[in-house]
C-alpha cells in the first residue's frame, strides 16, 4: 500500500468532502479516503499495483476541484 496527500481546493463544505470521498473510493485499487474542506487537503491510500496517483488526481479534478 501507498499513500498521497493531495491540496484540493474548491471544497466548501461536508457535501463536497463526500462528492471526492465517493469519486476517489469507487476508483480501482483505493483503500482509504478522508478528505477536509477545512484544510483543502485530501488523503488517500492505494495500491500502486492498481492505480496511480495521476489517475486519482484526474478523479478529483473531474469533479471540479482543483489538484496542486
Amino acid at each position: 500500500m501507498a499513500s498521497i496527500e493531495l491540496q484540493v481546493t474548491g471544497m466548501k463544505c461536508g457535501g463536497c468532502e463526500s462528492t471526492v470521498t465517493k469519486t476517489v473510493t469507487a476508483l480501482a485499487g483505493v483503500t482509504a479516503v478522508k478528505a477536509s474542506h477545512k484544510e483543502n487537503r485530501v488523503e488517500v491510500e492505494y495500491d500502486p499495483a492498481q492505480i496511480d496517483p495521476e489517475a486519482i488526481r484526474k478523479a478529483i479534478a473531474g469533479q471540479g476541484f482543483t489538484v496542486a
